[in-house]
């Protein structure tokens, strides 16, 4: 059977170079290589058209390759209900891009052992388990999009490829604490909502280029400092933690969109009379603010405020139209009609 015989060469090699490297892997032809990374999946024929004899690879679905060197340079199997594990580490040299989102692929990811020309990885959705090592990613790499998965341990984020511009990992099962005054210069997207992470949050020195954070339904513990975020930031979630202590919201950045602080312990008073322009979302709730809170300056942007569950006290005035813009339930805060002013 050819796939036997594939089976015993790659033993072969592997047996005969024992220290064998990702440059070593040029010495292996792409074919073999690429039957290497899906030799393990239980569905296989969906890619490459037989179990045993599988087609060209320039033949296979979802495969990009190089119209001149015929180099396989994009790997794009989306939704294709592949199962079982997959070889990550047999990627050909030229591969940029690899897609695997919703799939039921399994096992672990070498992330050390990746091809230094991909540029972005993206294998959300399935069921890969184990740590991931995200310190000795690919140079070049500028998104990486692992959620949903079953990722544990803990995550490094001070030795990220300097030109990684997206990092979602959220819907895992990482814990520990996080760092994250060393993060790439040019980040943009950071979410690493959802898993288990504990300890402070220093948001004081985010990379000037972030547009993005997603920080909710961990551990984290400790203040939050607003007043030194990017000017950039469009969004900022926090909500779900342990949080503490009071906010600062008068100096967040002018492109803030979203901002929500739900369900930690913060505490004190609140002012809303210099919000952003643009904020969209603001979401208070559940949380120990308490005093009389100036909401006459609220931005004509604002599409839904929620200050439920706190001991905030004042009024809103709002056309009738506009009510569902606000909750105010289980708190002080009185909804009024701007005919009553």
């Amino acid at each position: 059977m050819i796939q036997l015989t594939l089976v015993s060469t790659a033993d072969c090699w592997i047996c005969g170079l024992p220290h064998l490297g990702r440059f070593d892997y040029e010495c292996i032809p792409q074919q073999s290589l690429m039957e290497l990374v899906i030799g393990e999946i239980e569905n296989r024929e969906l890619v490459c058209g037989s179990r045993d004899e599988p087609s060209d690879v320039i033949d296979w679905e979802g495969v990009e390759v190089d119209g001149e060197t015929l180099d396989v340079i994009k790997i794009n199997w989306n939704s294709m209900h592949l199962k079982g594990p997959i070889e990550l580490k047999w990627l050909p040299a030229a591969v940029s891009e690899v897609m695997l989102v919703y799939n039921s692929l399994t096992g672990s990811v070498d992330f050390t052992c990746l091809p230094a020309g991909l540029r972005s990885l993206s294998i959300s959705k399935n069921e890969f388990t184990g740590t991931a090592d995200l310190s000795a990613l690919p140079d070049g790499m500028e998104k990486v999009y692992i959620s949903h998965n079953g990722f544990s341990g803990s995550l490094e984020l001070r030795k990220l490829p300097a030109f990684l511009h997206e990092l979602v990992a959220y819907a895992n099962r990482f814990s520990g604490c996080i760092w994250l005054t060393d993060l790439p210069a040019g980040l943009v997207i950071l979410d690493l909502s959802n898993n288990q992470f504990c300890g402070p949050l220093d948001l004081s020195r985010l990379p000037k280029t972030m547009k993005w954070l997603q920080m909710n339904d961990n551990q984290f513990a400790g203040s939050a400092d607003l007043m030194h975020l990017p000017d950039e930031l469009a969004a900022l979630s926090v909500s779900e933690n342990q949080l503490t202590g009071s906010v600062n919201l008068a100096s967040l950045p002018p492109c803030l969109e979203s901002l929500e602080l739900a369900n930690n312990m913060f505490s004190g008073s609140v002012d809303l009379t210099g919000l952003p322009g643009r904020l969209f979302c603001l979401r208070l709730n559940e949380n120990n603010f308490s005093g009389e809170a100036d909401f006459n300056h609220i931005p004509e942007s604002m599409g839904y405020l929620d200050v439920r569950k706190t001991n905030l006290s004042g009024e809103i005035y709002t056309d009738e139209s506009k009510v569902e813009r606000f909750a105010v339930e289980d708190s002080n805060v009185k909804l009024r009609s701007t005919a009553e002013k």
